[in-house]
């Protein structure tokens, strides 16, 4: 047995054909078999591009590309439809991303920043990690996700390369998956953090207009205990279960921090490199603004002219930088980085995120995510509140590995509200946890793009992310049923007939 799974393991091809007959037997599973052709495919290829993404079939960027393949040649969706998916608009806010934090590493700026956050968090490898997972849960409150992941990758790249080379091994897994974990539970705790959260408050407010707004600081203040403890709760997976670092410094560490007081002056190329990262994150950060309820903080891009701040995106301002760093020069007259400087760039991970929204979109054309949508209320309709939360999260945050999560809540939330008022159940009863779990999924690149940008790294496993994602996405689904008990049942678990403002509008 032993020399027939070691054999597996070193033939590809092997591995591509049982790939081959997963993703054709998937298409004839009961459910599955009785679903439109295009569904059908869909399922099909889905399973076959995600074994290969797993067991290394193929190399991940050729990988990613079997849906530009497979899906025209099934006829689910024709070329011209698929391949501007592998070339979205998030996709250039991560390749100015990259190349931003490139620049950040080639005149040794990342470097400085690791200092001052080690002289923070001090140099135990555990509480490394918790640093900078507070940190970037903190900043996705209020930031972009994956600008947050892109802003921390490069800090968390020093640290990791400031060790030795068998401590960094050891630290690398669970400080960088940290990092991208963080980015997505922290997301939740604001209306604004991740987009599933504004859609659930416009879809309330569009299908019971009469209801009570549910504000940034009734949502903030209800799901941070949650993001708190999920923080807390991922900390212990990552540092003490599926990776055990020790409670002790790392030498390396310690050396690192002591070479804060002899770092020489910052140089004029330093400097300029500096002030673009710092004007292109400030411009992230602001560019939106907040609403905090009665105060609302107007962002830059409604100062603009109205035909302007429509069309522009955190993806514009990464490309301002980039252009910047390609128009200034240093002290030698060259400019601060080179298009040579770029051919190291994890262009693979570009494919890999294309690959996952041309997957995502099939799914939606074919019909097979409503078919997964309307099977997931049929679960639940019969079930006590408490199991129903349990399942609802346990499938959402599993679904949306795959699919995007944007697009999985935006058709399962009317689902889930006509569910909940048949059952006589206050609407986000079930609305709230389901909105919570699409944003928390750990196991793949393509789950979320704080996933994908550490993930290009090029200091991480798909199978460490699968194995650490795995726990997690478990996790998550038992956390946010506590939550449910918590907050959500309690404050909603009565018959939808007591309250007028709800039950009314949902009749109409």
């Amino acid at each position: 047995m032993r020399t027939l799974i070691q054999a597996f393991n070193s033939n590809p091809r092997q591995r591509l054909l049982l790939g081959l007959l997963l993703g054709l037997g998937s298409a004839f599973l009961p459910g599955i078999n009785q679903l439109e052709y295009s569904a059908r495919a869909t399922m099909a290829i889905l399973v076959l591009t995600a074994w290969c993404w797993l067991s290394m079939a193929l190399p991940l960027p050729i990988a990613s590309l079997l849906p530009a393949l497979l899906l025209p040649a099934a006829g689910v969706m024709s070329a011209r439809e698929v391949a501007p998916l592998y070339f979205q608009d998030i996709l250039m806010l991560f390749l100015g991303g990259f190349i931003l934090a490139l620049a950040l590493e080639l005149h040794g700026l990342h470097r400085r920043f690791a200092l001052r956050a080690l002289s923070f968090f001090g140099n135990q490898p555990r509480r490394v990690v918790l640093g900078f997972m507070v940190a970037s849960a903190g900043l996705s409150m209020f930031v972009s996700n994956t600008s947050t992941a892109i802003l921390m990758l490069p800090v968390a790249l020093a640290v990791i390369d400031g060790c030795s080379k068998d401590n960094s091994k050891k630290l690398a897994p669970p400080l960088l998956l940290g990092i991208a974990y963080a980015c997505s539970i922290g997301g939740v705790g604001t209306p604004i953090g991740t987009a599933p959260n504004s859609v659930l408050i416009g879809q309330t407010a569009d299908k019971f207009p009469n209801a009570p707004e549910l504000g940034f600081g009734t949502w903030m203040i209800g799901t941070l205990p949650f993001i708190v403890c999920f923080l807390f709760c991922a900390w212990l997976v990552l540092t003490r279960v599926a990776w055990r670092l020790p409670k002790e410094g790392f030498p390396g560490l310690s050396k690192l921090l002591a070479e804060r007081k002899s770092l020489p002056t910052r140089n004029a190329a330093q400097n300029k490199v500096a002030g673009i990262f710092i004007f292109v994150a400030l411009a992230w950060i602001t560019r939106q603004g907040a609403d905090f309820g009665e105060v609302s903080i107007p962002g830059w891009q409604k100062l603009l002219p109205l035909n302007i701040s429509a069309t522009i995106s955190d993806a514009t301002v990464a490309l301002l930088g980039v252009v910047a760093l390609f128009s200034f020069s240093d002290n030698d007259s060259k400019p601060l980085i080179k298009w040579e400087d770029c051919r190291a760039l994890p262009w693979g991970v570009l494919l890999l995120l294309g690959g996952g929204f041309a997957l995502a979109k099939a799914c939606e054309v074919s019909g097979l995510s409503q078919a997964a949508g309307e099977a997931l209320g049929q679960l639940v309709a019969n079930s006590s509140p408490v199991a129903a939360v349990f399942i609802v999260s346990l499938v959402v945050t599993f679904l949306t590995e795959i699919t995007s999560n944007t697009a999985t809540i935006n058709l399962i939330l009317p689902l889930l509200f006509s569910t909940s008022v048949a059952a006589g159940l206050h609407p986000m009863m079930l609305a709230v946890p389901a909105t919570m779990a699409v944003s928390c999924a750990f196991m793949l690149p393509v789950a979320t793009p704080p996933n994908a940008i550490l993930f290009g790294s090029g200091r991480l496993r798909i199978g460490q992310m699968a194995r650490a994602g795995f726990l997690l996405n478990l996790l998550t689904a038992i956390l946010v049923t506590i939550f449910a008990l918590s907050w959500t049942l309690p404050k909603w678990d009565y018959d939808i007939d007591e309250i007028p403002s709800w039950s009314t509008t949902a009749e109409r």
